[in-house]
């Protein structure tokens, strides 16, 4: 596997297009665009990629590239899971994923998603899991309850005092992100489509369209459809609109080490788990167990606060640790990101036009759940884009709604 480092998106991107992997579709070079996209996150880089593969002009605009330490989308890994309760869009929507992500892994020839399968030690059935698994059997999702002697048996890792069962999906697992943002957008460029780093800011309007962007690099750049893909900066960008509408949230993301003599820990011999309310990831190539904790939801700015996690979160680590993963008791944390979170008022993904701008899309409110189903997506963006998709009920769920937090 070759990691799609920054270095190399550098060179492709200065270059415009890259060579063309063998079989690929030869698409014709690009002229000035018919559509602009900014932000090269899972939403905004794979949309781009599906509406250059249509054959439109496209040009991917970011400030700070794919897959950056801003983002909502950068690090190191992201869970691709399928349980979302009554949601049953979301669990069909990864399903398919699964199968995409293969197929892109085959055309890029590099590994970006790692079975791990995922398990939840349930200290009681609530209405969600019921909700999940019902959806599950309906959809045809393996999944499996684990009684608590087999649990004990089968992971002994994990502290299993109150726990009536686990939850287990076979399936699912983690997905490399930075490094999958680096990699949409250098199949985009190698596909013809055009990217340019800079800010970019809504220019120019007339009669009820946006005319262009302006860019900090003092360019502007026209267009017949822009899509706003921006995660966290939404808010920024479009105040009049989306005014609590989105609420903007720190994620830590905490890596424990793992002592040099055990390896239950690490993948493959660990799922993805969700135990006292917090879920986490095994080891993967000597990086450390990761554990997302809901400790501080503290808003952030995206350009100019620290990302660095509080004394107060290292300390609720180790207690959980002890708690929870006995054999991890005492192991350094041996690093730590923090990642901004834009979550919607009801947890829904918002993909829908400006209300005063109708060649304008927005498309954010990841909540969390955004990158798993970027595959997804990208490919819904650029059917509403083109008119493809006017699926009334999927229109309704990603309307930007009325309500505010």
């Amino acid at each position: 596997m070759t990691p799609v480092n920054r270095r190399t998106f550098l060179k492709l991107a200065g270059a415009g297009a890259g060579t063309l992997a063998l079989g690929e579709k030869r698409l014709p070079a690009q002229p000035s665009p018919e559509v602009v996209v900014i932000g090269a996150g899972a939403f905004g880089g794979w949309a781009a990629l599906y509406l250059r593969e249509m054959g439109l002009a496209v040009t991917l605009v970011d400030q700070y590239g794919p897959g950056n330490s801003y983002s909502s989308s950068g690090g190191e890994m992201r869970q691709i899971r399928a349980a979302y309760g009554d949601r049953e869009i979301y669990t069909r929507w990864v399903i398919e994923a699964f199968k995409r992500w293969k197929i892109r892994e085959q055309e890029w020839g590099r590994q970006m998603f790692f079975q791990t399968g995922q398990i939840t030690l349930a200290p009681r059935w609530t209405q969600e899991l019921r909700n999940t698994k019902r959806v599950f059997d309906k959809l045809g999702v393996d999944n499996e309850v684990i009684q608590p002697d087999d649990l004990v048996r089968r992971y002994p890792q994990f502290d299993h005092q109150g726990v009536e069962f686990g939850f287990y999906v076979p399936g699912t697992g983690l997905l490399r992100c930075g490094e999958g943002c680096r990699a949409v957008t250098e199949a985009f460029l190698k596909k013809g489509g055009q990217f340019r780093m800079a800010k970019a800011e809504p220019g120019g309007r007339s009669g009820g369209r946006l005319l262009d962007v302006s860019l900090s690099t003092g360019e502007t750049v026209a267009a017949q459809t822009f899509v706003f893909a921006c995660g966290p900066w939404h808010p920024k960008l479009f105040p009049d609109v989306l005014k609590d509408k989105l609420m903007l949230a720190r994620r830590p993301q905490i890596y424990i080490g793992t002592p040099p003599d055990d390896n239950r820990f690490s993948y493959p011999n660990c799922p993805n788990f969700t135990t006292q309310g917090v879920y986490g990831f095994p080891s993967l190539e000597g990086k450390g167990v990761k554990i997302g904790p809901y400790w501080s939801m503290a808003p952030i700015d995206p350009d100019g606060d620290d990302r660095v996690v509080t004394t107060e979160e290292i300390k609720k680590t180790h207690e959980f640790t002890a708690s929870a993963l006995p054999p991890l008791a005492g192991q350094p944390i041996v690093e730590t990101r923090v990642a901004p979170r834009a979550n919607s008022v009801d947890g829904h993904f918002i993909i829908d036009r400006h209300p005063e701008l109708a060649n304008v899309w927005l498309v954010g409110g990841g909540s969390g759940h955004g990158y798993k189903h970027g595959i997804m997506v990208g490919e819904y963006v650029a059917n509403r884009v083109v008119g493809k998709d006017e699926d009334p009920e999927l229109a309704a769920t990603f309307k930007i709604k009325d309500e505010t937090f």
